[in-house]
């Protein structure tokens, strides 16, 4: 099982779960879907897409997809090996530890339904101090050379 999830400041986003491996299909499909629909109710137009470097966003047809919203979402690769500055670590880490609490051996339908709910009601206060930790997070990780760090 997969699960792609969407941060926003102050609020989490859309939660997709996808029973293999995700694909450019899929990947258009939760630009589309999900993602899309959403900034649009954004006014001031600064939607930051931070993917994870996998790549189904090189795919031409997620490219395309990204410059056919390039009005309202930016776009910003970013390197899989950059954990400390990726916004979806921190609430995924809480995420897995809530539904860890309710189901330390994950296997079941039953959990699926818990990690939906879970996500969301994820406390916007959550959501709230990972937007605020951001410019630390990125003033410590220049400080240390693009080394590791604490976060």
């Amino acid at each position: 099982m997969v699960v792609w999830a969407a941060v926003f400041c102050y609020s989490a986003g859309s939660l997709v779960t996808l029973h293999s491996q995700i694909t450019a299909s899929d990947c258009m499909d939760i630009l589309g879907n999900q993602v899309h629909p959403t900034v649009r109710m954004f006014t001031n137009n600064d939607a930051v897409f931070q993917d994870g470097s996998s790549p189904i966003f090189t795919a031409r047809s997620v490219q395309s997809r990204f410059d056919e919203y390039e009005d309202a979402l930016q776009h910003l690769p970013w390197s899989a090996q950059s954990p400390d500055l990726n916004v979806i670590e921190p609430p995924r880490s809480v995420l897995e530890s809530r539904v860890r609490s309710k189901f330390p051996s994950p296997s079941s339908l039953k959990q699926l339904e818990v990690l939906h709910e879970e996500w969301h009601n994820t406390p916007r206060v959550t959501v709230e101090n990972l937007c605020e930790s951001i410019p630390r997070r990125t003033q410590t990780v220049l400080q240390a050379n693009g080394g590791p760090t604490l976060y």
